[in-house]
């Protein structure tokens, strides 16, 4: 698991360090750069798997892509400085460092490279040519010992590597990834659209679904006992008898959907009568599907162990946020997840218990120089107790003793 983070120049991050746990959530007003500490972690991620990063790469991370210049933190008064600086530090005191360049500091689509060697996929490349050197041969028979050495430090090597010898080493099981690879090659930012997650075809526009595209996907994809978890959460939406695939898009040819999406699957309300009560992902309303995504994302194998959600409260009600938010963290230590969430939301505070050390809470805000700091909310005594009560965490935050809000009016 990911232990800490440090983030340089990127964005509005001069220099921040945050120290994490399970499940850890980002407060703060509109623009203080909550967001851009997910997007850190998405660039160093993709930095862990590509020699050459490209505009393209990133967005498809959930990355807000700018022209490099506006990437890399600018403030008045300051020296620019030329690249982005992160570092991981996991649970297992292994750390790894990221050092990104832009080739051209003022083109949108300039490709980035990476300045230092010692991320995970560099060690891999190591590892792989100490040991596989025969099976190396194997995938171009053009090329011998010697050729092959006099290239190994080469841009067009690695992408080899990247895009055919790992997949190919993952199927033969000859190679054991390690586990800072797997966590941050895997790492995404959902930011959920409701006309993706109803299958709309021009709202698809991400292959790893994080806009929620790949719902019915992820549902089809459950095993027996990861269904019967995520059934057991139907009473979250009070007219939700049963949800299902049909597999074979046969309801769409009873009249169930204008075929406008391509999502396969169908909802039953258990208040209405039994033969008009199937509705289809375009017309059930927007909450079941944001419901449903998130508790797939914490419940399927199949999903990343380390993501991050941006305004997780987008479409849902402020009640079911709390309690949404409580079994979202009982779920991340069941099934070994860890997350990064952003939110605007109060009601979700509510779902926190701060005084287990899993979860954490961040209040972000922006200091006068502008740069973005962060810091672990912890209960005050002396503000827990008000009129004669304990107040909860949304009153604390709403009334200002958490601090995260504007002080501009």
């Amino acid at each position: 698991m990911l232990k800490s983070i440090t983030i340089k120049n990127f964005k509005s991050i001069a220099d921040d360090t945050i120290e994490l746990g399970r499940v850890n959530v980002f407060i703060g007003e509109n623009g203080c750069g909550k967001s851009n500490i997910l997007e850190a972690v998405g660039f160093a991620s993709v930095a862990e798997t590509y020699t050459t990063i490209d505009a393209e790469i990133l967005y498809t991370k959930g990355i807000r892509v700018a022209k490099p210049s506006l990437m890399i933190s600018s403030f008045a008064g300051t020296t620019k400085k030329p690249t982005i600086e992160i570092n991981f530090k996991f649970d297992d005191n292994n750390t790894i460092d990221c050092s990104l360049h832009p080739n051209n500091p003022n083109d949108i689509n300039s490709k980035w490279k990476k300045l230092k060697k010692n991320t995970s996929i560099d060690l891999f490349i190591k590892n792989f040519l100490a040991q596989n050197t025969d099976k190396t041969k194997s995938f171009d028979g053009q090329l011998n010992q010697k050729e092959l050495r006099q290239i190994i430090n080469s841009s067009e090597f690695k992408q080899l590597l990247e895009q055919e010898i790992i997949e190919e080493m993952k199927k033969r099981q000859d190679f054991s990834f390690t586990q800072e690879y797997n966590i941050l090659n895997n790492y995404l930012i959902y930011l959920l659209n409701t006309q993706s997650l109803r299958g709309i075809p021009e709202f698809i526009n991400s292959r790893n679904g994080i806009h929620g595209e790949n719902l019915g996907s992820m549902i089809a994809e459950l095993d027996t006992e990861e269904m019967k978890q995520l059934k057991s959460y139907t009473y979250f939406i009070g007219w939700l008898d049963d949800f299902f695939i049909d597999k074979n898009d046969e309801l769409k040819y009873k009249g169930h959907k204008l075929s406008q999406s391509k999502s396969l699957l169908f909802f039953r309300d258990k208040l209405m009568l039994k033969k008009d009560n199937i509705f289809s992902s375009e017309n059930v309303n927007e909450g079941v599907l944001h419901i449903l995504f998130y508790l797939t994302l914490l419940i399927s194998k199949k999903t990343p162990k380390f993501f991050a959600i941006d305004n997780i409260e987008t479409a849902l009600n402020p009640h079911l946020c709390r309690y949404l938010m409580t079994e979202i963290c009982k779920l991340a230590k069941e099934h070994d997840k860890q997350l990064l969430i952003t939110t605007h939301n109060p009601a979700i505070l509510d779902g926190l218990n701060l005084f287990d050390d899993e979860i954490r809470l961040f209040a972000v805000y922006r200091n006068r120089k502008g740069y973005t700091t962060t810091e672990r909310i912890k209960i005050k005594p002396e503000h827990e107790l008000q009129e004669g009560r304990r107040l909860k965490l949304s009153e604390l935050w709403t009334r200002g003793y958490l601090g995260a809000i504007s002080d501009n009016y």
